[in-house]
């Protein structure tokens, strides 16, 4: 009778069967000594290898081993795969740092299987291989017992009623039980398709019924487990524990951020708190064909009108989720034949400043409180740049190795059942850290430089979109080889299919292939010149490596560029090194701007000045040009300007979740601090004024993009304009008159030199 699978092995690497049989022996006892064992198994195998092609001679660790053999091609890809697979696991039990070893058990004993058959048959003349099964249950022999022994039993069993016996239970499938139980199969609310893991992201896409919330109703199960809490939704439950009188609660934002989410989540969690609450989320649709959205929200906040607000009989309360846009269209209705006005209601929200640039505040009145969406980015300042920590939580509820996850646990039913495609090794890639903190910077990226609203919605459609190719039923069936990988892995779906949504598009402007910096440039340079690929491959972390094998794929230079994605994706160092350097000094302003220290803010003033004069052009210092006279002559007139700080709050927090995206500053005429003008600031105004800076020339496409500047420099321009001096340039030859008029009413006239415009 065959002791083991390993049987086979035996003749070949006697050392290796002994720890494979230790590993068969654990397999139903403990489940981290039968993982240790199978990283031992490896290891045999690997030294044997080692000194079989002698690669070297020293003692290496067991990843070392694995890439050097690697290297010399004596096993296949996927065996490297299963080494690392098993190197992994072995390693996390040995440091007892793993979680439900035992679920990893028959891939590990499959994998090491697989290892040594490729192993033998690679290296020596294998007559006949067995077929692989699991390792069985050991069989407990039961000893002789004598009477004496059966006696004393029997004797324990009476008690003074006599013998008793429980009942006998009926018997369950323990395992059918144990398997419903499972996240995976407990989330799932449709038949499988293709396999476990791709039924559960396709529920990520836009197009899922799991995508859109009423608002009205509950979250389901699976947003429910998605959900991440969120500083405005703690506050709105506070809000509604404290509330007892008529109350308008208004809940503000944009599309697609969460207005509806929020909603269902306190329906579900606190509905008692919402029992005396009407709820009207959708704001812009009209329920009757007479009247437009406009009018039909007029009709429903009826209770809150001017006309019935000081109604005491009226105890109204209502949750309204409403777009800003929206809000300010209300507000600025006005119809002679309405019966409602709502004049309150527009001062309430006139005195929150909400529709105003620069406001990070919610506000609340004894009948209204305002809640903004816009008050909170999706992001944090710190000193040391952005984080997200709703963004990352995200990614860990997708990806993390925990006993709730339901995608994490269709990935292992998958992986158990053998399923191995492009989806489950981009799977693999985004569950590492340094490459979801890359995709939480590449968001935040496109959110400051472009101004992307990325709803929720929008991110579980990209990660969905990241992970399974656009051409995936091509593939579902394909075996994973390198080159697969290198076309169609998660650096290329996320910086390279423009085509698939408008987030991706916008994404595909971040393509660090589109950036010229002289590190990416020096890589494509030393490849294309016969350098090597281990320039490349040294950058990447341990499990980038093992996904993709480089090594094993001809004419690497064609895919130069797919590895560079995937360097600045998991290698943190690289990424930093050619990040903008524009975009790094904009958001140091911008957290230096919200915490308030105006010292460190004193250069912003003094580019955001220096623009000023150099986008209309400045013949001498501080002064401006207007326009010209005649063909040969400009007017220019004296603007000193100085910037103000004044209004600027200071915060204790050193790290900001709630602040201005955009920067706001006050400049006045020096010696006249009574009359401001604002100069709002976001990152591609900013990126203008640093060109600027380097000698660019604003065009008139720039002033149809700058308005905001514009109406600054116009108000600039207002306060220095002075009708007592003006000075006069010759455009020929770019000589500059000074022009005064004294109070007395005394011109003079004198030449003030070469212009330097």
């Amino acid at each position: 009778m065959s002791e083991s699978t390993f049987d086979f092995l035996k003749e070949y690497n006697e050392d290796a069967f002994a720890l494979a049989l230790d590993m068969e022996r654990q397999y139903h006892i403990d489940p981290d000594a039968a993982l240790t064992y199978s990283r031992k198994f490896i290891e045999e195998l690997a030294k044997d290898l080692i000194w079989r092609k002698k690669l070297t001679r020293s003692s290496i660790p067991l990843i070392e081993m694995i890439r050097l053999i690697q290297g010399v091609h004596v096993l296949s890809s996927k065996s490297i795969d299963d080494l690392h697979y098993v190197r992994k696991l072995g390693n996390s039990a040995a440091h007892g740092s793993s979680t439900e070893s035992s679920i990893h058990l028959p891939r590990v004993h499959k994998a090491m299987f697989d290892i040594a058959v490729d192993y033998a048959t690679r290296h020596f003349d294998v007559p006949n291989l067995p077929h692989y099964t699991l390792p069985t249950i050991p069989s407990l022999a039961s000893p002789q017992m004598d009477e004496k022994s059966v006696k004393d039993i029997l004797m324990k069993l009476l008690g003074d009623n006599g013998l008793t016996v429980a009942p006998v239970a009926p018997p369950k499938d323990t395992q059918l039980i144990k398997e419903t139980m499972r996240p995976a199969i407990r989330y799932l609310n449709s038949d499988i398709q293709d396999n476990y893991l791709y039924t559960y992201l396709s529920r990520l896409q836009e197009t899922s019924k799991d995508a859109v919330e009423n608002g009205n109703d509950p979250l389901g199960e699976l947003s429910d487990y998605l959900h991440v809490d969120r500083k405005i939704q703690l506050e709105l439950v506070e809000k509604l524990k404290t509330t007892s009188e008529k109350q308008l609660i208004l809940l503000c934002g944009n599309v697609g951020d969460g207005k509806s989410h929020l909603l269902s989540f306190v329906q579900k969690k606190y509905p008692d708190l919402l029992s005396d609450y009407t709820i009207y989320n959708d704001a812009t649709e009209s329920f009757d064909p007479t009247k437009n959205a406009v009018e039909t929200l007029s009709e429903r906040l009826k209770d809150f009108s001017d006309q019935h607000l000081q109604d005491d009989l009226n105890s109204s309360k209502m949750i309204l989720a409403i777009n800003i846009g929206m809000l300010a269209k209300f507000l600025d209705y006005s119809n002679e034949d309405s019966e409602y006005t709502y004049s309150s209601l527009k001062d309430f929200v006139d005195q929150t400043n909400v529709l105003k640039p620069g406001t990070t505040s919610n506000a609340l009145s004894q009948s209204f409180t305002l809640f903004s969406f816009l008050s909170y980015q999706p992001y944090e300042l710190t000193e040391d740049g952005p984080k997200s920590a709703f963004y990352s939580t995200l990614l860990e509820k997708i990806c993390s190795d925990t006993p709730n996850n339901p995608f994490y646990d269709a990935y292992r039913i998958d992986r158990e059942n053998e399923i191995d495609t492009i989806l489950h090794r981009n799977y693999a890639l985004l569950s590492q850290k340094n490459i979801q903190d890359q995709i939480v910077q590449v968001l935040i990226e496109l959110i400051v430089k472009h101004h992307v609203l990325i709803s929720v919605r929008n991110f579980f459609n990209l990660i969905s979109d990241l992970l399974i190719p656009v051409n995936w039923n091509e593939l579902k069936q394909v075996t994973v080889k390198p080159s697969i990988m290198l076309e169609n892995g998660l650096p290329e779906q996320l910086f390279n299919r423009p085509e698939r949504s408008n987030l991706l598009n916008q994404i595909a402007k971040l393509d660090p292939l589109r950036t010229r910096h002289r590190e990416i440039d020096d890589l494509f340079l030393s490849l294309y010149t016969g350098g090597e690929i281990d320039e490349i491959i040294e950058h990447l972390d341990e499990n980038a490596q093992s996904f993709y094998s480089p090594d094993q794929v001809d004419s690497i230079q064609e895919w130069t560029g797919q590895l560079i994605r995937l360097m600045v994706l998991s290698n943190p160092e690289f990424a930093k090194k050619i990040l903008d350097s524009v975009y790094q000094n904009y958001l140091q302003f911008l957290y230096q701007y919200n915490k308030g220290d105006t010292r460190r803010l004193q250069p912003l003033y003094e580019i955001s000045s220096s623009a000023y004069y150099k986008w209309f052009g400045s013949p001498k210092p501080f002064y401006v040009y207007t326009k010209k006279i005649t063909k040969r002559h400009r007017i220019a007139f004296k603007a000193e300007i100085e910037g103000n700080p004044s209004n600027i709050k200071s915060s204790t927090e050193t790290i900001l979740s709630k602040f201005s995206s955009t920067i706001l500053l006050d400049f006045n005429k020096k010696g006249d601090e009574n009359n401001l003008a604002k100069l709002e600031i976001d990152y591609p105004l900013f990126q203008l004024f640093m060109d600027i800076q380097d000698g660019y020339r604003p065009t008139k496409e720039d002033d149809h993009r700058s308005i905001k500047f514009l109406e600054f420099a116009e108000k600039i321009h207002e306060m220095c304009t002075s009708s007592s001096e003006i000075m006069i340039v010759t455009e020929d030859s770019k000589q500059a008159y000074l022009l005064n008029q004294d109070r007395f009413g005394t011109r003079s006239f004198r030449h003030m030199g070469t212009a330097e415009d």
